[in-house]
């Protein structure tokens, strides 16, 4: 009889705990805490294995769910302010012709969760929700009466030597708001407006305009626990708080890993919280309408908060919106839409302050609207947190916070900051020049600047440039202590080792109350100093768990109550102009990406086979057609060069996945994935998944190395495979909506021009033994089946040109393209004073025209130079008619990019997106 040996056992009570340090897990006598009990009996009965095992579900399914974070890019705290973030993320940069494509990582979830006893949260969040109370009344002094600077509480240099204060905050909120007497429907409202005359006749107005004014809703703070078990705030995030999405997602993807622990510990839900901050939100809307639209405003793909906001928006159900979405009309803020413009009652902005407004702010901006703030003062538009809400960040502002505690609430910190000196006043700036190799060197206005200066890395020469510069201008400068950090046990290497700890906590302001979210943002790190930088800093998150002394109801959520009415409605023309064009281009990159895989893989079998490639005779014609869609040197396409030019077989192999293409397959991956992202929130996650995977296949694997055919076919077959995945999602799960046109024409088009452009290069011009070259073709067009299924006989250049330009059955051919193309052109919304047909169903109509009136026969025979002339002039009509067909729909449907005009005169050039 054999046995089976037990997992060893895995216990909190082995890990090596750091000197120095607040200990989460165990109390001063070893013991561990109660809140850690349930971890600690889920470790013994699964051991390491059981845990590791559990990692690798953990990675496995953030892969499968695309999540990932931007990589720090942001330029170094010399510059003294700190640089802003950089664009970043999957894109298609020129330079020097090499593609560039910039990081993102995978995000990083610890398997064990690091949790709280309830009694001890209740304390923290006592000390958060007093903190968001001084800060909502200091910004409310700042922006107002100024008191605080009026009675030198508070320096004056910190807001008029501020780069981030614009005068257009001052009382911008402070305004009464006139209501449209056509809108001023008692019924409608919890509160009747008054009527009052004016010089221009009756004026209405709101009396809720008249209540406090409230800056902060959502808010997030960065706290440590020091060495004695006490909380301290190192920064606070009151601008555009990141960090949710992130926390949501940790939770799903933990309590799928750990399912029966997660039940086990009672840990307190975070759906209640978000059910606030919907109702808190639609509560915000000027017209206060039962279901008002709320968009969340995303700086764009290649933000830090590129994957966030897109899950933020399908999880709350709201708008996801660009700047170049927006326009400010009839007193309005709208979205641009397909359908014409809709009204936006409430705007989530996650983007700074300074650049909502071009005219009146950053005039170099192009992620805001402009005209936004004066849609604030008139109470047209509410959003959160409101303009200069960013003041409140400044590291400068925490050593006068106590001092303006006392002034403002009558009430001593709960929380303490981390120890701050601000150089703009002689005392501390001595100070801080005394005991410059214990203190931090921070920006002292701006908290989001990413590499600090830290004593631990100061060279000799930083140290004199910082002392130089803090002499010259010391208004811009703060010196912090550095805090010890508690330490947590986190599964590392096979092992649980202590690492130091970090958490950002969430709280919602609404009018009755602030809620603090049970739970927050853990990051972890094995040195403390890679904690203070980014949201996204440290090394691994972990999932942070609240223990409820009580049972934790499990009946909230953000779904609609089953007894709740729903209004029954189809999609109409409530798309975006921007996702249309997003849509438009994944179709085309879909496509592109396809036909040069599968012309790739046709050349490349025959390259794996016995015979010499230069003695086939179709290999030249495929050696141009891959040219001609910029895979290959145009010097293989010309005779007499390509015999200078490497060999073939050692040099196709590996440049199928080469990045120094500025064309080819890898932008099209590129490209596909880069459309994907930013209409994230648009398509599914299996077909975001699919895109994932593609960009792995054909960008992040190492390039097969020398002439492994084998290789580079098996990972082209892959990627083909990935590609008809996603055509089976478009056909069987796209609702046929205007999205799931734009992405049609996009791939007719595509389709249409790729295949024009092969049957260019290899059937205009004759040569003998065209059996195997139209057999490639046949191959490379999947038609090649249906070819021998039809005639079984010797593949014919007049059959050949049947199949693929004139077959009205064939979803390959050239008619079947127009076809969809005009079929989708007369589903698509008309403007209203439009007369006849518009350009690009012009278009679609003439190059049908002429699909509809040639003859295959006809097009396969030679004039009297030997060449297939009719061919080539139908052949470059789609060639030169498809660049203008979908120009002609950008023009008509798309994003119009037009100068903004700031106030100082300048103009900006708004960016194009493809």
């Amino acid at each position: 009889m054999t046995t089976t040996a037990a997992a060893p056992a895995l216990s909190l009570l082995n890990y090596q705990k750091l000197a120095g340090s607040y200990d989460e897990c165990r109390n001063d006598d070893g013991q561990i805490r109660p809140h850690w009990f349930a971890i600690e009996q889920t470790l013994n009965r699964i051991g390491a294995s059981g845990l590791i095992d559990r990692t690798e579900q953990i990675e496995q399914l953030i892969r499968e769910n695309g999540l990932t974070f931007q990589v720090d890019t942001k330029q170094p705290f010399i510059d003294g302010v700190g640089g802003e973030l950089s664009p970043g993320g999957l894109s298609a940069n020129q330079t020097g012709g090499k593609l560039q494509i910039e990081p993102s990582r995978p995000w990083q979830l610890a398997t064990v969760p690091i949790p709280f006893a309830d009694r001890d949260w209740q304390t923290l969040s006592s000390g958060l929700s007093q903190r968001v109370r001084l800060l909502e009344a200091v910004l409310a002094d700042l922006l107002g009466p100024q008191n605080l600077i009026n009675e030198r509480i508070i320096p004056a240099e910190l807001l008029w030597s501020n780069p981030r204060f614009y005068r257009a905050y001052h009382r911008l909120e402070e305004r009464r708001r006139m209501i449209d007497p056509g809108q001023a429907n008692p019924t409608t409202r919890a509160h009747a407006p008054v009527t009052r005359s004016g010089p221009d006749g009756p004026m209405h107005f709101d009396p809720m305009a008249n209540y406090p004014i409230q800056r902060l809703h959502v808010t997030a703070f960065d706290v440590v626990r020091g060495q004695r078990g006490r909380w301290w705030v190192t920064g606070d995030r009151t601008r555009a708080p990141s960090g949710l999405g992130y926390l949501l997602e940790n939770r799903i993807v933990l309590s799928r890993a750990l399912p029966h622990l997660h039940r086990r510990a009672n840990v307190r839900r975070l759906a209640p919280f978000f059910e606030s901050l919907r109702s808190h939100f639609r509560s915000l809307a000027p017209r206060l309408r039962e279901n008002p639209r709320i968009a969340l405003l995303t700086p764009g793909p290649g933000s830090y908060r590129e994957f966030e906001d897109a899950y933020l928006a399908r999880y709350l159900g709201y708008t996801l919106v660009q700047g170049r979405d927006l326009a400010v009309r009839g007193q309005r803020l709208n979205l641009k839409t397909l359908g014409g413009l809709l009204p936006i009652e409430v705007l989530w902005r996650h983007i700074s302050d300074r650049k909502c407004d071009s005219l009146e702010l950053d005039p170099t901006s192009h992620e805001g609207c402009t005209g936004l703030l004066q849609m604030i003062r008139e109470r047209h538009v509410a959003v959160v947190n409101s303009m200069g809400t960013a003041l409140a960040e400044m590291p400068a502002l925490l050593p006068f916070l106590q001092a303006s505690s006392k002034r403002l609430l009558g009430e001593e910190m709960l929380l303490p900051s981390v120890a701050t000196y601000w150089c703009g006043h002689e005392g501390p700036r001595q100070f801080v020049l005394d005991n410059l190799d214990r203190l931090i060197i921070r920006s002292a206005y701006a908290i989001n600047d990413t590499h600090p200066s830290v004593p631990e890395t100061r060279t000799a020469e930083q140290r004199d440039d910082i002392i130089r510069r803090i002499k010259a201008d010391p208004c811009r400068f703060v010196g912090q202590e550095q805090l010890s950090h508690s330490q947590t046990p986190v599964w590392v290497e096979g092992k649980l080792k202590p690492w130091y700890l970090t958490l950002r906590s969430f709280q919602l302001q609404t009018p009755t109350g602030i809620e603090v979210l049970p739970g927050g943002l853990a990051r972890v790190s094995p040195k403390p100093d890679l904690l203070g930088k980014s949201p996204t800093s440290g090394q691994l998150t972990q999932d942070c768990w609240v223990i409820s002394d009580t049972p934790v109801d499990h009946e909230v959520t953000l779904l609609s109550p089953e007894s709740e009415i729903v209004q029954l409605r189809r999609s109409g023309s409530e798309l975006p102009s921007r996702v249309a064009e997003h849509l438009f281009w994944l179709g085309r990159y879909v496509e592109r990406c396809e036909s040069i895989a599968r012309l790739l893989r046709t050349t490349l079998t025959r390259l794996a086979g016995e015979d010499e490639y230069n003695e086939m005779s179709e290999m030249p014609r495929l050696v141009k057609a891959l040219a001609a869609m910029g895979q290959l040197e145009p010097d293989y396409a010309i005779e007499g060069l390509d015999g200078a030019m490497p060999r073939l077989d050692m040099m196709l192999p590996a440049s199928v996945f080469d990045t120094s293409t500025s064309r080819g397959l890898q932008s099209a991956a590129v490209g596909a994935l880069r459309n994907a992202t930013a209409v994230r929130d648009r398509i599914s996650l299996d077909a975001y998944r699919i895109f994932r995977s593609l960009h792995t296949e054909i960008v992040v694997k190492p390039r097969p190395r020398g002439a492994n055919v084998i290789a580079a076919i098996e990972r082209l077959n892959h990627s083909i495979t990935l590609l008809l995945g996603f055509s089976g999602l478009a056909a069987e799960s796209l609702t046929r909506t205007h999205g799931w046109r734009f992405v049609l024409l996009g791939r007719r088009i595509e389709r249409a021009h790729q295949t024009a452009e092969l049957l260019s290069a290899g059937l205009v011009k004759p040569m003998n033994n065209e059996s195997e070259l139209c057999e490639a073709i046949l191959d490379a067009t999947d038609s090649l089946m249906t070819y021998r299924s039809r005639y079984l006989a010797i593949v014919q250049p007049a059959a050949t040109i049947d199949l693929l330009v004139t077959d009205e059955s064939n979803p390959r051919s050239l008619r079947f393209q127009l076809q969809d193309i005009e079929k989708v052109l007369v589903d698509l919304p008309t403007a209203s004073h439009q007369v006849g047909l518009g350009e690009d169903e012009r278009l679609a109509a003439d190059l049908m025209r002429q699909l509809l009136v040639c003859d295959a026969i006809e097009l396969s025979r030679l004039d009297e130079k030997g060449n297939r002339k009719q061919l080539a002039e139908l052949l470059d009509a789609v060639c030169e008619g498809m660049p203008k067909l979908a120009t002609a729909i950008e023009a008509r449907y798309l994003i119009h990019t037009s100068q903004t005009q700031s106030l100082t005169g300048e103009q900006i050039n708004a960016p194009a997106a493809t």
